[in-house]
């Protein structure tokens, strides 16, 4: 049961995400920005939420940046 509350969550993040672009392409930034707190908030609460399986958690990832 809380598996798939946690995947509920970072599902419901991802579709925040989606709908905060759209907004910043229509010319509403300040609204965007702040339904991306707040997705990054359910996303969080989702892996919290995961529980102790190594195998879903996110790794970390080097990146590199020319300049």
């Amino acid at each position: 049961m809380q598996r798939r509350h946690a995947q509920e969550y970072r599902s419901l993040a991802r579709y925040m995400v989606k709908q905060a672009r759209m907004l910043k392409q229509m010319g509403l930034a300040a609204k965007a920005g702040a339904l991306v707190e707040r997705a990054l908030a359910y996303h969080r609460l989702g892996w919290s939420l995961q529980g102790r399986e190594p195998a879903l958690q996110p790794v970390p990832v080097r990146v590199r940046s020319r300049r």
